[in-house]
């Protein structure tokens, strides 16, 4: 059975503008004929934006992102189209092509201005993730430098964030709290109207890191009707980082089921935003974590849920 992916964050677009890349073929983690071969249905391409560099305004930067995101897009409309609903998701797997979403990672692109959230959703944004690892106007993130990497749970959202999470509900956006510090978390979590997603987050119970989350934010989530998008990442799937960690990445998918359900896992890569694990070199791979599952028991069921169902479903809620 080809269990169709969807994926919900990359770091594929900034990777390619700065390094004259092309989204059809590459080198890096990601690319639309990597993604046909991995049996993908739709892939959200974050616009990553450096809030410290002294280069650009994060505005214009992401702005600048959306621009060249959009002329690959568009180039390739043989292989992939840009989607804003689930249902355009369907309809273009139907047809036999993948979507593509616009996300944002780094709400500090808004520069405290909850008009430029409009703006960015009228240029078709239906995800943003709050913070990236530097505090803006919206709160915290869940980021210490090294040795001393430690959970925030402490500061909770600003008066901004607030505005900034209502507003997003109201527009259709979904809330992604991936990187954003405990306490952020609890506040989103606590007023959350439509289900929120950790759009690139494992399990704090089996890699102690704090960028995963705990099991009590896995049950509100679960409670929440949100999702958690499995990362990639080495440092947050085990310590064994030498050794082929796709068993390890099941350990993940099998812990947060079994404390917060099948419908609360989903997929979340990180590609071109990390370095790939033993055994997750790039996006092809997806097909190996698929049979991995199965052999770990997970059912057919399961796995469409954990691939596409889970987000499809979150999707639909959130839209207008």
């Amino acid at each position: 059975m080809n269990y169709k992916a969807i994926d919900m964050h990359c770091d594929t677009v900034p990777n390619l503008l700065y390094g004259n890349g092309q989204l059809r073929e590459n080198d890096g983690h990601l690319s639309l004929l990597k993604m046909k071969k991995g049996g993908y249905m739709m892939q959200c391409f974050a616009m990553f934006v450096y809030l410290q560099s002294q280069d650009y305004t994060p505005f214009a930067q992401c702005n600048r992102y959306i621009d060249f995101y959009y002329e690959q897009i568009n180039k390739n409309s043989d292989l992939i189209r840009p989607v804003t609903t689930a249902e355009e998701i369907i309809e273009n797997d139907r047809n036999g092509l993948m979507s593509a979403m616009l996300t944002i990672e780094e709400g500090g692109v808004l520069e405290g201005k909850l008009e430029n959230l409009q703006h960015f959703y009228d240029r078709g944004v239906r995800m943003m993730t709050l913070t990236w690892n530097f505090e803006n106007e919206i709160g915290y993130p869940n980021y210490m430098s090294p040795p001393d990497f430690r959970p925030d749970t402490e500061r909770g959202l600003k008066p901004f964030g607030f505005e900034v999470i209502n507003k997003m509900w109201d527009l259709g956006m979904i809330v992604d709290v991936s990187h954003l510090n405990d306490a952020g978390i609890y506040d989103v979590l606590k007023c959350a109207r439509k289900p929120i997603v950790a759009s690139h987050s494992n399990s704090r119970t089996i890699m102690n890191f704090p960028r995963n989350l705990t099991d009590d934010m896995l049950v509100k989530l679960r409670q929440n009707g949100g999702i958690t998008g499995i990362n990639y990442c080495p440092d947050f799937i085990s310590a064994q980082t030498d050794r082929n960690q796709i068993p390890d990445i099941v350990r993940h998918v099998k812990h947060i089921v079994e404390v917060a359900g099948i419908e609360t896992v989903a997929l979340g890569s990180d590609f071109d935003g990390i370095d790939t694990p033993v055994g997750m070199s790039d996006c092809t791979k997806t097909v190996q974590l698929a049979e991995a599952l199965k052999e770990a028991g997970f059912s057919d069921d399961d796995l469409n849920k954990i691939y596409h169902e889970n987000f499809l479903r979150v999707l639909q809620a959130n839209q207008r």
